[in-house]
This record gives C-alpha cells, sequence and structure tokens, in this order.
C-alpha cells in the first residue's frame, strides 16, 4: 500500500471538513482514482435500514464518458447490480473482467453508459453498519488486495470528515 499517497488523500479530505457533503464527495471519488489508478469512481450514502443508497457524486472522468447521466440516483439495493454486491455481501467485491462475469446480479448497465471493463466497491462501514459505498471502475490493471486495503482505510479515515458535515 502506498502509505505517503494515502496521507496526501487523507490531508485533502480533512480540509473540506466543514463544507458541505456533495463537496467532500466529490473529492472522495476524485482521490479514489488515484489511490487506485481508476478512470472513474462514484460515492453513495446508505439509508439507516441499509436497503437504499443514494448516490452524491461521480469522479469527473466518469461524468464526461457516460452519456446516461439521466438516470435515478436514489437507488433500493434489491434493484441494483454488481454495484450493489458489496452492501449484500457485506465486503469489498472486486470485478477485474466484467465482460465475462457470469453473477447474477450483473445486470448490465444502460445505453449510454461508460464501457466497465474493471470495477471494485467497497462498503464504508462504521460499528457494523453500511453507511456508504465508493467505488472505482477501469484501471489499466487488475484490481489488487492493496487496492482494496487502501480504498478501505481511505474511506474509512474519510467518514469521520464526511460525517461531521
Amino acid at each position: 500500500m502506498n502509505e505517503e499517497l494515502l496521507k496526501k488523500s487523507l490531508e485533502k479530505v480533512n480540509l473540506m471538513e466543514g463544507l458541505k457533503q456533495v463537496h467532500i464527495a466529490l473529492t472522495l471519488v476524485e482521490e479514489a482514482c488515484i489511490l487506485t489508478q481508476s478512470k472513474l469512481s462514484y460515492f453513495a450514502v446508505m439509508n439507516d435500514a441499509e436497503d437504499v443508497l443514494t448516490m452524491l457524486n461521480w469522479s469527473k472522468s466518469a461524468m464526461s464518458e457516460c452519456k446516461a447521466m439521466d438516470q435515478p440516483i436514489v437507488y433500493p439495493i434489491e434493484k441494483t447490480g454488481l454495484w450493489g454486491d458489496c452492501v449484500r455481501e457485506r465486503k469489498p467485491v472486486v470485478t477485474n473482467d466484467y465482460k465475462s462475469l457470469v453473477k447474477p446480479t450483473k445486470k448490465g448497465y444502460p445505453s449510454g453508459h461508460v464501457d466497465v471493463v474493471r470495477h471494485m466497491n467497497i462498503p464504508v462501514t462504521i460499528n457494523n453498519k453500511i453507511t456508504g459505498v465508493l467505488g472505482v471502475g477501469n484501471k489499466e490493471t487488475d484490481y489488487t488486495q492493496d487496492d482494496v486495503d487502501i480504498l478501505m482505510e481511505f474511506a474509512a479515515e474519510s467518514w469521520k470528515v464526511f460525517s461531521k458535515s
């Protein structure tokens, strides 16, 4: 894990303390891309019942590549595809070959959505309660356990700032 890079990313998030959550979320997704060398990312928050996710932000690269941004931003977990698996399974989920993946929760994506080659997402878990989902995609190489570890640590530490706003 690149501890120095993680430290710099967390410093950027800490500078956001007191700002609106949507602004902090933008920093979270951009730093998640940097930490994992991903081309796109997103961040959603979970409701208290852990059955609905609300998308707060996508990385700038995802926004520029995706033509399907008219999709809903509130998602019942039972209707989510792969990106909801980290909530259902309560653990990080890594998909390094999206095209070949055979899994009941793989629903594809809407017309105009950016092509997904690789995907990783993690549940943001505080005191055994899932509070959000941070996901990344399309790294040039496979996601590894180091990517999972750095994203998990980044999300947990960032939540401390995010939850105060």
